[in-house]
């Protein structure tokens, strides 16, 4: 949806998501024009010159868009000597987006509509109006719950989740670029690869990175590096299982 890419806050209002940044005005000129105040952005009116523009601030020959946060206001004298080079602006324009993954995403949403005629499609701010009136907190399992009950109260007969990821088969960039002529060991170092599950002072994670000193980095299932203090070392580790495609771990909510 590119109205609610370009504002977020939409899906939660049905009323607001009518009115776009532009409501209540003929075009984008007159949008813009009453943004700035009908006032120059350069000079704000010391050249006289009464006449106004539209100044594409990345020109469009550039690949410059027409929305509002690359157009600036200008009085004629002033958007003559942008033109000719004699006025800098300081101010920083957009470029075209590319709207092709949202493009791509609405024809995945009508085909599975398609192929499996009994699903119903849902919005996100109907499920956060949902999830607010269970009492629910923000996560993606909470709001998957509250999809699939279609808004009506749930009862939990435990209070475990498993969260699962999936991670690439390879190791693509070894060395960010920084003697990457120097490759990195695909086996195992001190028994150990990247992305085994290990238990460390009592605490399930896995291996993010290795060195040949025996000194191991480690991750929760996110990515995020756990600040253990010392670094953790190989012979302290408990292998729970051998790296997979998918990691897995299981919380309490």
């Amino acid at each position: 949806d590119p109205h609610a890419l370009a504002n977020p806050d939409v899906l939660n209002d049905p009323v607001l998501y009518q009115r776009g940044f532009q409501y209540g005005f003929n075009n984008t000129k007159a949008y813009v024009l009453h943004r700035d105040d009908y006032t120059c952005q350069h000079c704000k009116g010391r050249s006289g010159d009464s006449k106004l523009h539209c100044h594409h601030v990345a020109w469009k020959s550039n690949g410059g868009s027409d929305r509002p946060d690359n157009l600036l206001v200008l009085c004629e004298t002033c958007h003559l000597g942008v033109h000719d080079g004699s006025i800098e602006l300081n101010a920083r324009g957009k470029r075209k987006g590319s709207l092709h993954h949202a493009t791509h995403q609405n024809v995945i949403n009508k085909r599975l509509l398609e192929r499996y005629p009994d699903a119903s499609e849902t919005f996100g701010y109907i499920t956060k109006t949902h999830r607010e009136h269970l009492g629910l907190p923000k996560t993606h399992y909470n709001d998957a719950i509250v999809i699939s009950s279609r808004g009506k109260p749930v009862s939990f007969k435990n209070g475990t989740v498993l969260l699962k990821k999936c991670v690439a088969k390879g190791d693509y960039q070894r060395t960010k670029g920084v003697r990457s002529q120097m490759t990195i060991p695909k086996g195992k170092i001190h028994g150990f690869k990247k992305f085994d599950k290990v238990r460390y002072r009592g605490t399930t994670c896995f291996v993010k990175g290795r060195r040949s000193t025996g000194y191991f980095t480690l991750m929760d299932i996110d990515g995020t590096k756990l600040p253990f203090k010392p670094i953790p070392k190989a012979n302290l580790l408990q292998r729970l299982e051998a790296r997979n495609k998918w990691l897995t771990k299981t919380i309490t909510v």
